[in-house]
């Protein structure tokens, strides 16, 4: 409202947000040009479910590693978390609106309301990098510790990139040695959640212990059926899994991307060129640290090069390799495509209920449509049907 007038999107699109009347979409203007958040809500169920999944257990995580995980992950997931949905597979198909600024993401949701003045949250997730002057970009690991509102706070992110002549990923923190503050740059997507910290256990948080007394059981694919058994359309999950070193090693799956993309994708096999994926051996001694994001994410485009297969149906999750030294044959970062829990593996998946999703999407007007930069699609089809007004 502008003296209680409603303000039209088409009078200022730069300067400060504007909401419509539902309070849900926001247009804004950052790093790149104009982008369009709308805030979404998922029925996943908040209170502990059943644990009725094959080879999978409630189990306590307490001294793992040495790591004190009841500060560091158990105590966050509470109420209040949300999902940030920046970019996406579109970015990636198209090879359009490609980069971006972290802080875009971070301005939305403070605009939409969702981050709480009072509360710290644990931010995990997946992402990627472009390459600069100062770093070698690749796929990110993003794990950093927020206060509400601005979203400011301490970062442990890290990017794994394809050293040249090279098939397996090395691990660069997402800092330059001059500057400690974390780069904002970021290309093609970003998958994170914002999980808020509880004074204990956070309700509705799931710990699993996921084991095989005989054969192998895909981790991911137990997630996921457990979520579907128990009703959660959207959350949050992260996976630790070790090897102890008494029988079949754990077997990882991992994925980089060798470049950016350049032009668009029209078949399968030019996205899977653009990646470098191996599988590999866990050694005693070494851990697997996996963050990621699930709810129903489309992509009609996506869909259609794929046959109808749907945007990462198991979630988008990606890895670190931590404890003992990456070996030669080994991703140090990557997007994960599989973890394969052996008789002699160490593994435990941590699920929060996350029912707020924020989707945002570079979009460009034309008329009174909104359009993807990515795709060409029509994103909003009448501007002047909306009432908008400024946002706080």
């Amino acid at each position: 409202m502008r003296n209680g007038v409603p303000v039209r999107p088409a009078e200022r699109l730069h300067g400060r947000p504007l909401k419509d009347s539902s309070g849900r979409s926001l247009l804004f203007s950052g790093s790149g040009g104009r982008y369009l958040a709308v805030r979404g809500t998922w029925n996943t169920r908040v209170e502990l479910g059943r644990r009725d999944v094959p080879c999978a257990s409630s189990v306590g995580l307490e001294g793992w590693g040495g790591m004190p995980l009841e500060e560091s992950h158990l105590r966050y997931g509470g109420s209040g978390s949300f999902i940030l949905d920046l970019q996406g597979i579109d970015a990636f198909l198209f090879a359009r609106a490609k980069l971006f600024q972290d802080s875009t993401g971070r301005a939305a949701v403070t605009a939409l309301g969702l981050a709480r003045p009072d509360t710290q949250y644990l931010r995990v997730g997946a992402a990627g990098a472009p390459p600069t002057p100062h770093h070698p970009g690749g796929e990110v690991l993003e794990q950093s510790l927020l206060w509400g509102p601005q979203l400011s706070g301490e970062s442990w992110t890290v990017s794994g990139h394809l050293p040249a002549g090279s098939d397996c990923s090395v691990r660069t923190p997402l800092t330059v040695p001059s500057e400690p503050a974390l780069l904002e740059s970021r290309s093609v997507y970003s998958h994170t959640a914002f999980l808020a910290r509880e004074r204990g256990r956070p309700p509705g948080s799931h710990l699993l212990r996921l084991w095989s007394a005989t054969g192998e059981l895909n981790a991911l694919d137990v997630v996921s059926e457990f979520a579907r058994v128990n009703r959660l359309e959207s959350y949050a999950v992260r996976i630790f899994a070790r090897y102890t070193g008494s029988g079949d090693p754990t077997r990882v799956i991992g994925r980089v991307l060798r470049r950016l993309p350049s032009r668009r994708m029209t078949t399968v096999g030019e996205a899977t060129a653009l990646a470098s994926e191996c599988e590999f051996r866990l050694t005693p001694g070494q851990e697997l640290h996996c963050y990621g994001t699930y709810y129903p994410r489309r992509s009609v485009d996506w869909e259609a090069l794929r046959g109808g297969k749907p945007y990462e149906p198991r979630g988008h999750i990606h890895m670190e390799l931590r404890g003992l030294p990456v070996g030669a044959n080994q991703h140090a970062v990557s997007h994960l495509r599989e973890l394969i829990v052996t008789p002699a593996t160490e593994c435990f998946a941590l699920i929060n209920p996350v029912s707020e999703v924020v989707r945002i999407e570079p979009v460009v007007k034309r008329g009174e449509q909104l359009l993807s930069r990515c795709s060409g699609r029509v994103v909003v089809e009448d501007l002047g049907s909306q009432v908008w007004s400024w946002a706080p």
